[in-house]
């Protein structure tokens, strides 16, 4: 694999559905083991007002042959400096799962010091609260020594993967590397209880998520100056799937609330 450091938004942003005429940009962050083509089907449903930009970790699709990122303090590093290049002003970010984890960390970084691409809202999906991650590290403390199809039925387990992919040697040795390297960053990720961000933060996930209980979600509010608010949607750690027209409205809500974004295109 090709090690890449320099910060170019080509490689480190998609935009689906460019609107140069958009007033508001939610910059997403995929989950563990995911690419940006994740959200491209939330992208298709936004409004046209909003734009969306999509963060792309190295060692998947368009970066497939990159080295994945080793932290994600690391990544949030990279992504942020990208972010800061770009003609933004107050975009809001949104993560799912690990992304949440990966946005909190960028959106740390763009505020000190302060840049116009300091978010003006965070959105955290099905993710528990920073400080609760080093609790949870013990789940992933197996990952250098399980097997492909163990490190698979991870994901599986949460309904993120197709029941079949296993049985796709060549689909698995592509995809592998890079959930391996983001469950190990996950494992190995550490915030303090005090960390915040100074933007308000909106709190989503799903009843039946395995992985994420709500009083761990719920803990968010302490990681923010601006208050946080918790959501409750039905179904499981990838209920975003579904695009539920309540969670819609939610995100439609809270990034026409946020100040006006420019558009990447």
């Amino acid at each position: 694999m090709t090690r890449h450091t320099d910060m170019d938004p080509d490689r480190w942003i998609r935009c689906f559905h460019p609107k140069p005429g958009a007033r508001h940009t939610l910059v997403c962050f995929p989950h563990a083991g995911g690419s940006a083509s994740y959200y491209f089907g939330l992208s298709a449903a936004l409004a046209p007002d909003v734009e969306m930009l999509v963060v792309q970790y190295p060692g998947r699709e368009n970066r497939l042959f990159e080295e994945p990122a080793s932290s994600l303090a690391q990544l949030a590093h990279h992504a942020a400096g990208v972010l800061r290049s770009l003609p933004l002003i107050r975009p809001v970010l949104f993560g799912h799962s690990m992304g949440a984890i990966a946005a909190f960390e960028v959106a740390r970084r763009l505020e000190q010091p302060f840049s116009p691409a300091a978010p003006a809202a965070l959105i955290a999906s099905a993710c528990a609260a920073p400080s609760h991650h080093a609790n949870r590290a013990d789940r992933l403390s197996g990952i250098e020594d399980e097997q492909d199809t163990e490190v698979l039925a991870r994901v599986m387990g949460l309904g993120g993967t197709a029941a079949g992919v296993a049985e796709h040697e060549e689909l698995v040795r592509l995809f592998l590397p890079a959930l391996r390297a983001d469950l190990r960053a996950l494992r190995d990720y550490r915030s303090a209880s005090d960390a915040a961000v100074s933007c308000p933060v909106t709190v989503c996930t799903a009843d039946g998520d395995p992985d994420v209980r709500a009083a761990e979600a719920g803990e968010w509010g302490r990681h923010t100056t601006a208050g946080a608010e918790l959501h409750l949607f039905e179904g499981d750690h990838f209920y975003l799937g579904a695009r539920p027209q309540r969670f819609m409205d939610l995100l439609h809500r809270t990034v026409r609330t946020a100040r006006t974004g420019v558009s990447f295109a």
